[in-house]
């Protein structure tokens, strides 16, 4: 085996690992092979995660950053640039969470979640700094 095909099989077991669903569950095999639209087959990502492939395809390392929702970089990243990809990643579900559900409320319910964010960042303002003196 290639250290290309082990450092993407730990890339991908990391992400197996740490890019949850919302209710905080792993996600299975079989979910990541249905949701890549059939790009994947059980053999080849058992290969992948076992660094037994060498060199996916372009379309077999888009499915999987799209199914995983990392930019397709992370898979070409060193540590630090992984993990920061990863936490970027986390911040944009959890703020495409935060904007589906608030389409769902009125207007003023809107308004109202944004002036409660802004007393909190004020409030966080005020105490990152009060911790600085």
């Amino acid at each position: 085996m290639t250290d290309t095909a082990i450092d993407f099989a730990k890339k991908l077991n990391t992400l197996f690992e740490k890019k949850t669903k919302l209710d905080g569950t792993k996600y299975t095999q079989e979910e990541v092979i249905e949701g890549t639209n059939g790009v994947l087959t059980r053999a080849y990502l058992w290969k992948l995660r076992t660094g037994r492939a060498k060199n996916p395809g372009f379309n077999i390392v888009q499915a999987l950053a799209n199914f995983f929702e990392v930019d397709i970089n992370y898979f070409q990243a060193t540590e630090d640039k992984e993990q920061e990809l990863l936490e970027q990643a986390k911040k944009n579900k959890l703020i495409s969470e935060v904007a589906l559900r608030a389409s769902m409320y009125s207007e003023e319910t809107v308004l109202a979640i944004l002036t409660m964010m802004e007393y909190i960042e004020q409030h966080r303002t005020e105490t990152d700094e009060s911790k600085e003196t």
